[in-house]
């Protein structure tokens, strides 16, 4: 048995034993104490199989799995329809691509059980082949409801057309491909999300090159993971402030997908950041079955070169500037609002432990992370016909480290429609074609932000003048696991204190963020229409127009005393 805990290979078998052993030790006290045990599935099928396969696993052979695997395979495949499909239960149902996902999973866990020759595994084998051999209806003829389903999907019919050699997998694979990818110039997809979905396609897409030999999956992919080294925080987390997929706004590392795709594509490459960026996942990822599944599959090209990191953590990057993306600007706002949209322009500014991320294109447009502190959002929300926070539709460079947001508000108000347009709705405003109403009284309300970045923070500058007696309102969103202090804070409401006037410091464990200053020109809690963040805490900044304030967030760390 290899013993060398320094092998990628001999680390991995242990990790996946020990999670194994908690595992069947937690199964077989709920047997025993009378509690419904964990479910079984295709997740243990991809603990144990890889284990039982494994020469250099106390699991190797072991026959008291042997009755664990069956009754995971067997139900395991009660999950699939007549359709070849299964469901995600709480969400999609027949689903051909949340069976893609489980398909590219079975292939890979069939392709181990295959290549270790065993007899005792092969009733395993055999069933995976069947699951397999059902879902090719549901392959072959589903369709699908998000952009990423598509590379899903495709990679899934490539493990098929390698298992299977059916030219029939590749020619559906190819109706996805040839869409092109959802891609921006500096590698970003339309999802935007960094935690979960950028992953998911480059995994399958992987496959997609390799198997069909198609060179623009591995450009795809390229273009996406050398993006993601401006996307991490001090701690190592991903930045997910502006996803547009259920990561947005959460904590989370990079998944056991960039764990086997940045190794396989610093193994294929040798490029200096994929190596680096792999050595972070050894060191941040679950490293779960997927991870030990594809050093077995693949040891050559999972196996990194010895390299140095070259990773910076002081840069300043600018992503999809002047890209264009629609916001309300005109209210009532009758457009189609795309949240989160393709290609909005995402400013990154690392210096150590300071992380920014400014954002277009959603309210909350400012990120700032230092250390353990960590700033969720900044909003800017109008008495402004009930826009609530505002968004702005791109980000531009003024200067040294100086960056703005402008957007043109407009209301109004809409005369009666004539009478040819109204015969026959019964009243019933809804009904009628609101669009064609003549607008009157309308006004325009600029509004300019301004960042500066400083090595200890940053200034935002919010500007708007042309319309006096107008209200506006900085909503500060902090982490809610830190404490808050200062002598102008107060008591608003459930969530929310109002900083009426000097500053405010936002502290956990140590590291601080400064807000300066305070101001509380009108006496509103908060803006109509404005949607208060109940997992934060919130600080607020009362203004009203004419306003040319400058708001700063200075960064420092408790120990040693004020660094004001």
């Amino acid at each position: 048995m290899n013993t060398n805990l320094h092998d990628p290979l001999n680390k991995l078998i242990r990790l996946q034993e020990e999670r194994l052993d908690q595992f069947l030790d937690k199964r077989r006290t709920d047997l025993a104490e009378g509690r419904e045990p964990d479910p079984l599935g295709l997740g243990v099928l991809t603990m144990t199989v890889p284990l039982y396969c494994q020469p250099d696993s106390k699991y190797y052979l072991d026959a008291g799995l042997d009755e664990t695997m069956r009754e995971s395979l067997e139900q395991f495949m009660a999950t699939q329809l007549k359709s070849g499909c299964i469901s995600l239960v709480n969400c999609n149902i027949d689903s051909p691509p949340d069976t893609a996902f489980m398909v590219h999973l079975v292939s890979l866990v069939y392709q181990v059980a295959q290549g270790s020759g065993l007899e005792q595994i092969r009733e395993i084998q055999n069933g995976l082949y069947t699951f397999m051999e059902k879902a090719r209806p549901c392959l072959l003829n589903g369709g699908i409801h998000t952009p990423n389903h598509r590379w899903v999907m495709a990679g899934a019919l490539a493990k098929m057309y390698e298992i299977f050699g059916d030219e029939a997998y590749k020619d559906r694979a190819f109706q996805f491909l040839d869409e092109g990818f959802d891609m921006t110039e500096y590698g970003e997809w339309t999802e935007r999300s960094n935690a979960i979905y950028n992953g998911a396609c480059a995994i399958h897409l992987y496959d997609v090159g390799v198997i069909f030999g198609y060179e623009p999956a591995l450009e795809a992919i390229r273009k996406n993971l050398g993006m993601m080294q401006y996307m991490l925080h001090p701690d190592q987390s991903v930045a997910t402030e502006y996803s547009g997929r259920q990561d947005l706004g959460q904590t989370m590392m990079m998944n056991d997908w960039y764990y086997v795709i940045y190794h396989l594509m610093a193994s294929l490459d040798k490029d200096p950041v994929f190596l680096s960026m792999a050595q972070i996942t050894e060191e941040t990822s679950p490293q779960g079955a997927s991870a030990l599944i594809h050093w077995m599959l693949y040891p050559e090209s999972m196996r990194l070169p010895d390299h140095v990191s070259v990773l910076s953590d002081s840069y300043t990057v600018l992503l999809g500037e002047n890209n264009e993306v629609p916001v309300p600007r005109n209210i009532p706002y009758l457009g189609k609002l795309v949240q989160h949209p393709h290609g909005a322009s995402v400013l990154r500014h690392r210096r150590g432990k300071l992380s920014v991320t400014v954002m277009a294109g959603q309210p909350e447009l400012l990120y700032i992370q230092y250390g353990k502190a960590r700033m969720f959002g900044l909003k800017l929300a109008a008495g402004w016909f009930g826009i609530g926070a505002v968004a702005f539709p791109t980000i531009r460079q003024t200067g040294v480290d100086r960056y703005s947001m402008n957007i043109e508000l407009e209301g109004c108000y809409f005369n009666p429609l004539p009478r040819e347009h109204t015969a026959g709705k019964n009243g019933i405003y809804v009904n009628m074609p609101n669009h064609l109403r003549e607008k009157t009284n309308v006004q325009h309300l600029p509004v300019e932000l301004d960042f500066q970045l400083l090595e200890d923070g940053l200034e935002v500058s919010v500007r708007s003048s042309a319309i006096p007696q107008i209200y506006l309102q900085a909503v500060c969103m902090f982490d809610p696991s830190g404490e808050l202090s200062g002598d102008g804070l107060e008591e608003a409401a459930p969530h929310i204190k109002q900083l009426v006037h000097g500053d405010a410091v936002f502290s956990r464990e140590g590291d601080c963020i400064r807000v300066s200053s305070g101001a509380k020109q009108h006496k509103d809690i908060s803006m109509r229409n404005e949607k208060v963040n109940r997992d934060a805490l919130n600080v607020t900044m009362n203004y009203v127009t004419p306003t040319d304030v400058t708001i700063r967030f200075q960064v420092y760390e408790s120990e040693g005393g004020d660094r004001s």
